[in-house]
């Protein structure tokens, strides 16, 4: 008789199971009493589909840790799957946190620190990942997972909805398994996030799966307001004033509330402070507004004749690679974006390649300019050694002076966006920093939780722009009656006679 049929070993896995069951229970009921109402109300939602949308300080990244580690051990063989901005963020936001759950409550586990993984006893997995490279997300398609988690939803951008869509929900498809997103409202309400939560993004709507019906009411811009029903996704909302472990947080915000002159309708206290959608220029590092800013290249084209450009370069190596072009035509006061290219970890040879594909497009560039700074001049030199490219160090100094100047120009509506692109994407999502003390006596900062890249190309281009120097008004052609008259004003004026003349009442022509 073989092991697998021998009944006393199969009673003792029996018995091994039922008590690791037992185990598992008490352990759940500790981890859980740890937990407030409103965690445990979105934990214990049945909805494959959950989002959190909470204010800062509100407790709802300590979920995670639990939450994750519940299903770990109620589901064997799980493997769940945790996603921040990067690698770096998920493991400052989470990692100490679950070592110390399960060192407080005597799970083995098995911790790879470089993996960023913890491994459970009966099988179930917990991975942390980044997804700041598309490519590198593309790679976890294949995986079949129980959970999908996505932090600071609102630091993703345009990425969000490929990551919840193309990446993550499929992986869900075997395990009938739950997706969750948690994050703050952003400072814009646009985008995939702003979708999930409730908003009324016609624009962005119209363009999503769903029935769309009309609210009755019109947005800003005078347009019907839609509401997608059917969407499929359970919102939950909470503030920092509901979490229990911040007894002093009423006082607090009182405190920060009279500290900055916030009323209760100033809208980055509604938005950090209440976890409401509000729009929020006045929190953005750039004062880039779409509706004055933005242009189509269906109706400009900002290269060919007469066109002139400046290149940028923004050096990334486990960040972004990226390049930003203005161009402008004697005929426009306007700076115009002509192109952007954005590639994380993006070799050397690929921006010169794709800077030679814009050249051979027609860009008459003028001046490239590189970021320098750290070890970038060592690079950059090494490019300029083995190309025909040749960069200008670029001017990081007063940066913030820069910054005020630039927003003249948007505000001002002298320079012109591409709408739709990720540059407009990252100027509509860049806020400064929200740590910034302004009794500090220090400059703000942009918040470093959120991309720059393109910004930071497009700023060292900007000041290489010449369309203000460059500005010629356009020369119409003459008409045969301007014509006439120009030259009849000639005429009277070479001749003397430019007497006005005029009729009195009795029909006499009298003369000055």
């Amino acid at each position: 008789m073989t092991d697998r049929l021998d009944p006393r070993k199969a009673a003792e896995e029996l018995a091994r199971r039922e008590a690791a069951l037992v185990r598992a229970s008490s352990v759940v009921k500790g981890i859980r009493a740890e937990l407030f109402d409103k965690q445990l109300d979105f934990i214990d939602d049945p909805s494959r589909n959950k989002s959190a949308l909470c204010t800062r300080r509100a407790g709802k990244t300590n979920i995670w840790p639990r939450y994750c580690t519940i299903l770990a051990l109620t589901k064997p063989k799980s493997l769940i799957r945790i996603w921040a901005i990067n690698r770096l963020r998920a493991k400052q936001l989470l990692w100490q946190e679950f070592k110390d759950v399960c060192a407080r409550h005597r799970i083995g586990i098995q911790a790879h620190e470089t993996e960023l993984t913890i491994r459970f006893e009966n099988g179930s997995e917990i991975r942390l990942l980044g997804a700041d490279k598309d490519k590198e997300a593309q790679k976890k398609r294949g995986d079949k997972t129980q959970l999908e988690v996505i932090l600071e939803t609102q630091l993703f951008g345009p990425f969000l909805r490929t990551l919840v869509e193309d990446v993550a929900e499929p992986c869900l498809f075997d395990t009938r398994g739950t997706i969750c997103m948690e994050g703050t409202p952003g400072p814009v309400p646009t985008g995939y996030w702003y979708w999930v939560t409730g908003g009324s993004d016609t624009e962005f709507r119209w363009k999503s799966q769903g029935m769309l019906i009309s609210t009755g009411n019109t947005t800003d811009d005078g347009q019907t307001e839609k509401e997608l029903v059917g969407a499929g996704w359970s919102i939950h909302q909470w503030s920092l004033l509901d979490n229990p472990f911040l007894p002093h947080a009423r006082e607090e915000l009182a405190r920060i509330k009279k500290k900055r002159g916030w009323a209760d309708d100033t809208p980055t206290y509604r938005r950090e402070y209440l976890g409401r959608w509000v729009r929020d220029d006045g929190v953005l590092f750039y004062k880039f507004n779409e509706g004055r800013n933005g242009f189509s290249i269906a109706d400009i084209q900002p290269w060919g004749t007469g066109w002139t450009h400046v290149l940028g370069w923004d050096l990334g190596s486990r960040d972004d690679m990226a390049l930003a072009v203005w161009g402008w035509h004697p005929q426009y006061r306007e700076l115009y974006q002509a192109a952007e290219w954005k590639k994380p970890g993006a070799s050397a040879e690929e921006v010169v390649e794709q800077i030679e594909r814009w050249e051979k497009l027609g860009f008459n560039f003028i001046a490239k300019v590189a970021d320098t700074g750290g070890g970038g001049l060592m690079y950059v030199e090494q490019v300029m050694r083995r190309t025909s490219q040749v960069f200008l160090p670029a001017k990081k100094s007063e940066k913030l002076e820069h910054v005020r100047l630039m927003n003249d120009d948007f505000m001002s509506g002298r320079l012109r966006v591409q709408t739709g692109g990720e540059y407009a994407g990252e100027l509509s999502a860049l806020p400064k920093d929200p740590d910034w003390d302004p009794d500090s006596g220090k400059p703000p900062a942009e918040d470093p939780r959120f991309a720059n890249h393109l910004c930071d190309a497009f700023l060292y281009s900007w000041r290489y722009a010449l369309n203000y120097i460059d500005f010629e008004p356009e020369q119409k052609p003459e008409t045969i009656d301007e014509r006439a008259e120009r030259l009849d004003e000639e005429r009277l004026i070479r001749t003397g006679d430019d007497h006005e003349w005029w009729e009195d009442a009795g029909g006499n022509q009298d003369f000055d």
